[in-house]
């Protein structure tokens, strides 16, 4: 299945006890229609508050699925803020298989806060763009991103390959996409909260290029509410 979602209401994809998760909704759903437990696997975590545009999610079952019947009933039980976008067979697993993954955070730069934009992470319009630009380019590549990975969770090796990093000027966005081979705990809205702090002059650009995968220690962690899960290649 291919989901997309709003996160701002759920404590991440996966599941946790007492916690209203994209997971719990997705399997409660499949069980209402299947008549069966059933686990899904999604492509990878997201956390709390973050969305997803498209999110890869398997399941198994033995059971002869209609998708059409299936997808429109996904989404009638489904509350309004998940929707399931489409199905279809596959021996992909959906987290061991993917190739890559691309996050982008929403910024907006209008000068006047606009009521629809009430939950966006307004700008500085004075931000260093020139600074910015240059300290993605030093995140590119394989590094060891220890200094991004927030506390809180283990994992076997914190270097990470990261093929981009890009700020683009969307209208009255300026969005920055990221994509890389996987991500640690919190890595991205890390890197976000550094790159703004580069475009205010509050982070030395050439001090930090001599500490960014050595001792440096990210403090400035980008709110959740602008982070999407953009696309995931298998």
């Amino acid at each position: 299945m291919r989901v997309q979602y709003n996160g701002l209401s759920y404590n991440g994809f996966q599941k946790q006890p007492n916690k209203n998760t994209i997971q719990d909704n997705l399997e409660m759903a499949l069980k209402t229609i299947l008549k069966e437990d059933v686990l899904t696997t999604g492509s990878g975590r997201t956390d709390a508050k973050v969305s997803a545009f498209n999110q890869p999610v398997h399941f198994e079952t033995e059971k002869k699925i209609d998708f059409k019947k299936f997808l429109h009933s996904m989404n009638g039980i489904l509350p309004k803020d998940i929707r399931v976008l489409d199905i279809k067979i596959s021996p992909i697993h959906a987290r061991f298989d993917a190739k890559n993954k691309t996050y982008v955070y929403k910024m907006y730069t209008s000068n006047i806060e606009l009521p629809l934009q009430c939950d966006a992470l307004h700008l500085n319009p004075n931000l260093n763009f020139k600074a910015m630009k240059k300290f993605l380019h030093l995140i590119v590549g394989t590094h060891d991103f220890k200094g991004f990975q927030a506390s809180g969770s283990e994992t076997e090796t914190t270097i990470r390959t990261i093929y981009k990093a890009n700020l683009k000027k969307e209208n009255n966005y300026l969005n920055f996409y990221i994509k890389g081979n996987g991500f640690l705990y919190k890595m991205v809205r890390n890197i976000v909260g550094t790159m703004l702090k580069v475009g205010e002059g509050k982070l030395n650009l050439k001090e930090l290029k001599n500490t960014l995968f050595t001792t440096y220690k990210c403090k400035f962690t980008a709110p959740p509410e602008n982070l999407y899960l953009y696309n995931v290649e298998y």
